[in-house]
């Protein structure tokens, strides 16, 4: 059984703890050491819990010519680059973490002091990738994108040991129409698989995020970049800075809005009960020996210092004979029924 919370670097992830955000930062720094150090500023600006970077060799992972091989060519750090940028992100308490290509990569990102290791949809049916990111012991987080719950049940089967699992719910297009999301399945994920469930992003704006977290996500995981008009896949499905600050600040709002999953009043609710709630009064003076009846029976709200007898008593009243003399608007009691 996995874990239901856990934490990745200095965070919770998980259920009863707050939405663990993850700006994608991917290849959208395109090999610029300065451009990626911005932006992990401006996450962290943002209101970002960790920045997601990815990994890989394309030599190792695309054949040349591919449209895949060009986006990643040119984009890789040195292994010095990546540790700069891991100390970095821990100035700015950002949880720092990247996506593997292969194998290799792996040992690459566990080097430079990755805080998790994140698995793409694309690779979610890398079992031979999944069973050796595991054998780290790293938090592990599987995107289950174009993936069918037999595979997301073999991808998960492949962790082994390693308790610290998450799965994202994700649609693997670029963007994603509204209709191909089918957010109501982070439940259905949940009750199948027993960890931790999150959402990955690739719409055009930030509607899915909030909405995924009022499903239950626990993650949400969103491209993030400088300038979303410019070339490339991940720029245009991504949110600049300011949008993604506003997109945090709705998900906190969510979070609060969301509370607990107890019925009850709210505790402030409660002081206000008495003034709110209708009560049984005389609706015009009700003379001794005179039967109680729809004209003289009411339901008002009386003044909040008074407490009188709730609705449901109503019926004790109709047809029954009055004991004294009441006045209009005064509350009626038991003890007036003859």
């Amino acid at each position: 059984m996995k874990s239901k919370y856990f934490k990745i670097g200095n965070k919770y992830v998980g259920e009863g703890k707050k939405v663990f955000i993850i700006a994608e930062i991917g290849v959208n720094h395109e090999g610029n050491f300065e451009k990626c150090v911005n932006l992990f500023k401006k996450a962290k600006f943002s209101g970002a819990d960790a920045v997601k970077l990815q990994t890989v060799n394309p030599d190792y992972s695309y054949a040349k010519g591919t449209k895949s091989y060009n986006e990643f060519k040119d984009t890789d750090f040195s292994d010095q680059q990546y540790s700069k940028l891991k100390k970095i992100a821990n100035k700015l308490n950002l949880v720092f973490f990247s996506t593997p290509g292969s194998l290799l990569e792996v040992d690459r990102i566990i080097k430079i002091g990755a805080q998790a290791i994140k698995i793409s949809s694309g690779l979610s049916t890398n079992l031979p990738l999944i069973k050796y990111a595991s054998e780290k012991k790293l938090p592990l987080i599987i995107s289950t994108g174009m993936a069918y719950k037999n595979e997301i049940k073999e991808a998960l089967n492949s962790t082994g040991s390693n308790k610290r699992v998450a799965i994202l719910k994700c649609t693997s297009l670029y963007p994603a129409p509204d209709d191909s999301l089918n957010i109501s399945s982070i439940n259905e994920l949940k009750s199948l698989f027993n960890t931790v469930v999150g959402f990955s992003d690739h719409t055009l704006d930030d509607l899915s995020c909030i909405s995924a977290v009022a499903a239950g996500a626990k993650i949400i995981e969103k491209h993030f970049t400088l300038n979303k008009n410019k070339f490339g896949k991940d720029h245009k499905i991504s949110l600049e800075p300011r949008e993604f600050k506003i997109m945090v600040d709705k998900i906190r709002r969510v979070e609060k809005m969301l509370g607990s999953q107890k019925v009850k009043p709210n505790h402030k609710e409660i002081k206000f009960r008495k003034a709110f709630h209708r009560c049984l009064v005389a609706g015009k003076t009700i003379l001794k020996n005179e039967r109680f009846n729809p004209d003289n029976v009411m339901l008002k709200r009386a003044k909040s210092s008074q407490l009188g007898l709730g609705p449901k008593f109503y019926e004790n009243f109709i047809g029954k004979i009055n004991k004294k003399k009441i006045l209009k608007d005064q509350l009626l009691k038991i003890k007036n029924l003859k």
